[in-house]
């Protein structure tokens, strides 16, 4: 898939901007504030319906505005899709080929892209919430269905603790008697969730080893663990598969509920579940985010980056689009021309790229689109 044109209105400091892109790598070039950042935030917007820098849709409306505009036509297998999304203090509007669409969902299966920012970097060091919520929602495409299993566990994950705190002040009505429901519906939807987690880490993690080690020049093995209490121990494939797994997992989930009752009810919230549950990043069984370097946790970052798109081109039979924010700022020579040679390896049909000088770009003149960015406009460099 690519992206052909997009179009702005009052859209961060660009308040009119009407581009092509070409397929490829396109390198958008400007120094600091100049608007680099907010063009590749436009760009992922367009592709998944949500910035990846804010959760306040409002802050992306231009200064003095009132609301603004972003529209796209985008080719995804021979086929033309034109996206639009208008943006207000009402929330935001959004038009697939023309026809409204009501919810995210919808437009899931549709377009996709992913991002690497700076800000990502914390993701290795960052509260096990944030890890828990960056690779569920990598897990979305690929499971579109996943998005009401989150929605259905966190509605019965309300539910439960609000009981729990009423048995705990023995609110008239409330017994431990009336857990039960909440218990098994707590349990068939938190075991949808594990395995899906489980599934996504095991897939994903021979690309991380793989581009890691192409990218930082280095023999060190990047590992990623789901961190659990109810996954059963791995004793060989049988027990990986399907129905047999499910079925072992939702007796743990269920004797550990069990085991925490008196605790729970103690502190009158859930203590087991895929909401306590954590990812763990390891350089050659050493955890990283008390070993590792800072390049080390960028190479992590990245890699794991490439391997989603992997991921997704196994999955699809064709790459996302690969957004790369300020990639080059804190890579030697050497590392930066691995990662550009590995993307080209990767035959990314599009990929878009920030940086502060055409210099710091390597292959510079090597099947690239240059774009020069300066106080809100955009022209070929």
């Amino acid at each position: 898939m690519f992206l052909k044109e997009l179009s702005l209105r009052n859209f961060r400091n660009y308040i009119e901007l009407s581009i092509c892109f070409n397929k490829g790598i396109n390198i958008f070039i400007g120094e600091n504030a100049q608007g680099k950042t907010n063009l590749l935030e436009a760009i992922h917007f367009i592709h998944s319906l949500q910035s990846f820098r804010t959760q306040e849709e409002k802050s992306l409306i231009s200064i003095s505005f009132k609301d603004a505009l972003l529209s796209a036509e985008a080719e995804r297998g021979g086929s033309i899709i034109n996206v639009s999304a208008l943006l207000d203090d009402k929330g935001k509007r959004v038009k697939l080929n023309g026809k409204k669409i009501g919810k995210t969902s919808e437009f899931l299966s549709r377009l996709f892209a992913i991002t690497f920012s700076p800000d990502d970097l914390f993701l290795i060091k960052d509260l096990p919430s944030e890890r828990r919520r960056y690779f569920d929602r990598a897990i979305l495409p690929h499971s579109p269905s996943y998005l009401k299993t989150s929605a259905r566990y966190d509605s019965i994950l309300e539910h439960r603790n609000r009981l729990l705190k009423d048995i705990r002040d023995a609110k008239k009505g409330a017994d431990t008697a009336a857990l039960t429901p909440w218990n098994e519906q707590l349990i068939e939807e938190g075991t949808r969730i594990l395995l899906k987690r489980h599934q996504f880490v095991e897939q994903i993690k021979p690309f991380l080893e793989k581009f890691f080690q192409s990218i930082s020049k280095s023999s060190k093995r990047p590992i990623l663990i789901y961190e659990t209490q109810l996954l059963p121990p791995l004793r060989d494939e049988e027990a990986l598969s399907g129905v047999n797994m499910a079925d072992e997992i939702k007796g743990i989930f269920r004797l550990s509920l069990s085991e925490k009752s008196r605790e729970e009810l103690r502190y009158g919230h859930t203590l087991v579940g895929p909401h306590r549950d954590d990812f763990q990043f390891l350089i050659d069984d050493q955890k990283a985010k008390t070993t590792a370097s800072q390049g080390q946790h960028r190479m992590i970052i990245l890699s794991l980056k490439l391997s989603e798109a992997a991921l997704y081109k196994e999955a699809f039979s064709e790459y996302p689009v690969l957004l790369l924010d300020d990639v080059f700022s804190e890579l030697d020579e050497i590392r930066a021309e691995a990662l550009i040679e590995q993307i080209f390896d990767m035959d990314i049909e599009q990929v878009f790229i920030t940086a502060a000088k055409k210099e710091s770009v390597p292959f510079s003149n090597k099947r690239c689109s240059f774009y020069l960015i300066k106080e809100g406009t955009v022209r070929p460099y």
